[in-house]
Formats: C-alpha cells, sequence, structure tokens
C-alpha cells in the first residue's frame, strides 16, 4: 500500500527527518511516535505534498499501490490524482476539517460527488449507511447539522465517514484523538480499529500518546532526532524514558 523510502526532509537548511523508510499494508495501522516537534507531522505532510515552501524533501521515494507519489526529487502527477480520494486525512483539530457555514450533509455530498455523478438522494443514502456504520445512534440528525453542533469526538468520527465516502485506501491521521476526552478517545479508537478490519484500510498513525498507539497500531515506529527506530514493545518502553 504505502512505501517510504530512505526520506530525508529538510526545514530552513535543517534536516528534520533523516532516511527513514517504513511501510503500511492494507488492513494495518503503523504508528509513529515521539515527542512533540520531532518530525512526526512533517512526514505525514511530506506524503500528501503539504510540506510546504521552507521545506523540501532532499532524497528517497514514497509510493502507494506500488505508483510513486514522490520520485527523482518532485511530485508526480499520480499525487493529485489520489489526494483527497485514495489517499485521505484527519487532523488533531476535528472542527478544522469541515467549513462551519455548512452541514455535515452537504459536506458529505460534496465529497462523494468528487469522484462519481451522485444526486442529493443516494448522497443521502450512502451518507446515513457510512454514519450508521460509525455507530451514530442518529445519522439524520448528525446529517442535518453544522460542525460546531457536534463534538469533538462526533466530528472525528464524521471525517472518518468522510474519509470512506470516497473510497480512501490510506488514511493519514495525524494526532486524532488529542482533542479528544478519555471516553470519546476510547470510541474513536474501538470504531476506528473495526473500520480498518472491515474496509481493508491502511492507516498511518502519529501521536505522542503511547497508549493511543497500543490500542491501535500493528506495528510501531519511534522517531527520535530525525531517525525512526522500528520495534514493538520495545520502542514504546523507550518513548516513556
Amino acid at each position: 500500500m504505502l512505501e517510504v523510502r530512505n526520506l530525508t526532509i529538510e526545514y530552513e537548511n535543517i534536516t528534520t527527518v533523516r532516511d527513514i523508510s517504513f511501510t503500511v499494508d492494507n488492513g494495518e495501522v503503523y504508528s509513529i511516535i515521539g515527542k512533540s516537534g520531532c518530525g512526526k507531522s512533517t512526514i505525514l505532510n511530506a506524503i500528501s505534498g503539504m510540506i510546504g515552501r521552507n521545506g523540501k524533501i532532499t532524497s528517497g521515494t514514497i509510493s502507494l499501490s506500488g505508483n510513486p507519489i514522490f520520485e527523482n526529487g518532485k511530485y508526480t502527477p499520480y499525487l493529485k490524482t489520489v489526494l483527497g480520494r485514495e489517499l485521505a486525512a484527519i487532523s488533531q483539530h476535528p472542527d478544522s476539517s469541515f467549513d462551519p457555514l455548512f452541514t455535515i450533509g452537504n459536506q458529505m455530498t460534496e465529497v462523494m460527488s468528487v469522484n462519481e455523478r451522485i444526486s442529493k438522494r443516494d448522497a443521502k443514502i450512502k451518507g446515513m449507511e457510512l454514519l450508521s456504520r460509525l455507530h451514530f445512534s442518529d445519522p439524520e440528525r448528525v446529517w442535518d447539522s453544522y460542525p460546531h453542533e457536534l463534538s469533538g469526538g462526533m466530528c472525528q468520527r464524521v471525517a472518518v465517514a468522510m474519509a470512506l465516502s470516497n473510497k480512501a485506501t490510506l488514511l493519514l491521521a495525524d494526532e486524532p484523538t488529542s482533542a479528544l476526552d478519555v471516553t470519546s478517545q476510547a470510541e474513536f479508537i474501538r470504531q476506528l480499529k473495526e473500520i480498518v478490519e472491515n474496509d481493508d484500510l491502511a492507516v498511518l498513525l502519529v501521536t505522542h500518546n503511547m497508549a493511543v498507539a497500543r490500542a491501535l497500531a500493528d506495528r510501531t515506529g519511534f522517531l527520535r532526532n530525525g531517525e525512526l527506530t522500528e520495534s514493538g514493545g520495545d520502542i514504546i518502553a523507550a518513548a516513556a524514558g
């Protein structure tokens, strides 16, 4: 699914990520843990082409489903064809994923129409199914709500539903539980694990929360001093030290 090889990233001529390699397979959650500011989010931004003018990839390759996203020092046209479709992202601030002026239903309909011509009626039917899968007790109310009328945990679950509505195969999750209370965190983790299993979804999770990494990830890498070390429980123990 996702393959990152020998990736090095600089910000303002300072190397922040150094020669890292990892893969994320279908039906798997791969987590990268590390302290704030260590470069975790930089990796996600590099994969999605959002690295910004002050940053640059100085070496390495990124591929999705065997197709190059970044190679030979530049992004390929393939990235534009998958971004927001097969490649989706959720952030640590759920409300930032939505336009406050439009209902959830309007925004889900717009997302679905990116890949296919779909009537409002069919979009709502599909949206209701997706929201029900995310265990909303009243999907109709969620569909008709504005983002500010939902809790952070609900917005995060809607963000996952929107990714699934466009048939995402890879989800980039940047600290997705950091703004949630403990109860909402547990609910989100349980439902995301269910989606990964049922939809064969690949998830790249970055977090500083070791408990979240333990609960969600099949494999874990620890990012420190720009270098990624991959293991299992030993890595999480090292992060605590």
